[in-house]
């Protein structure tokens, strides 16, 4: 079996510090915690024999808080040195020490979210994280990479909020020339959480269940995509099940067929998100890979336009 999408997301942790305004995870319901190593290995050996080209660190946790996450990185990198390796952080854990192992450990990207340019209005947005530690983390990683290939290639991240909109200027003036890239996104909605857009009522599939990454919980359960942050609609158990066995597996065929009649009534989490129609404008500004930013709108696969 080959996949449709040759990227893996695997969620170490669902622990976060923060409690930043436009995410959801003080909405959890789900059990908190860390993925069991031996289970890690075993997502990641099954991965490997499906011509994956990327892992997706991450899920709905800060990657930091996960203790093995070097660790992991490096196992990935043992068994294919050609995977590409990514994930998305607060920036608030990357001490001196941590940044050197995770330089170490063959990451090829990280993505810090960045949503203010001064400590005021970071405190609104990211709540429970300190502005002057994270800008500091950021540049003293940007630093230290020099001295290895200059790897990871930093990417830092805006979201268009009615907090922050005021310092977006600013904000793409400090980061431009100090990070790799810079992408500059507005908000969407968090389904049956956060409503920052309407949904409208001609809808059309994502495509998610056809050509999504493959997503995995800390607990080794498979949803069909990242904003089913409470893993409402698990779809498998690679705990006991082999990647194959979900992909082909009853679940994943109903949601399949659900998508493609346009039957999403049948999925009320999946029929009240913002992603059943086609944006053209959710994308404000990206200097980051090859493609124009109409190419990029609406891309599933977070490395499509990974930094070379």
């Amino acid at each position: 079996m080959k996949l449709h999408n040759p990227e893996v997301r695997i969620e170490t942790t669902n622990f976060c510090p923060a409690h930043c305004v436009m995410c959801p995870h003080d909405n959890f319901s789900r059990l908190k915690g860390v993925m069991d190593m031996d289970l890690f290995k075993r997502v990641v050996d099954d991965a490997v024999t499906h011509e994956i080209t990327s892992i997706f660190i991450g899920g709905f946790g800060e990657p930091l808080t996960d203790p093995l996450l070097e660790e992991r990185i490096k196992y990935i990198k043992s068994k294919n040195p050609g995977i590409f390796i990514n994930f998305i952080t607060n920036g608030i854990l990357w001490t001196e020490k941590r940044s050197q192992r995770l330089i170490e450990s063959g990451l090829d990207e990280v993505r810090f979210s960045i949503y203010a340019s001064s400590k005021e209005v970071y405190d609104k947005v990211h709540r429970g994280l300190d502005f002057d530690q994270v800008v500091s983390n950021v540049n003293r990683l940007i630093a230290m990479k020099k001295r290895y290939d200059d790897k990871p290639a930093v990417l830092v991240y805006w979201l268009m909020l009615e907090e922050n909109e005021h310092q977006y200027e600013e904000w793409k003036e400090y980061w431009m020339p100090r990070a790799d890239a810079v992408e500059a996104w507005k908000p969407h909605n968090w389904s049956d959480a956060f409503r920052f857009r309407d949904v409208p009522s001609n809808k059309i599939s994502c495509d998610r269940p056809e050509k999504g990454p493959l997503q995995v919980q800390w607990d080794g359960t498979v949803i069909p995509c990242c904003w089913d942050y409470d893993g409402k609609m698990i779809l498998g158990d690679l705990k006991t099940q082999t990647i194959e066995e979900v992909m082909k597996g009853a679940p994943y065929d109903d949601i399949r067929d659900a998508h493609r009649k346009g039957e999403f009534e049948r999925y009320p989490f999946c029929n009240q998100c913002d992603q059943l129609y086609k944006r053209t404008d959710v994308l404000i500004f990206s200097n980051r890979g090859d493609g124009t930013i109409e190419e990029k709108v609406g891309r599933s696969n977070s490395n499509l336009f990974k930094i070379k």
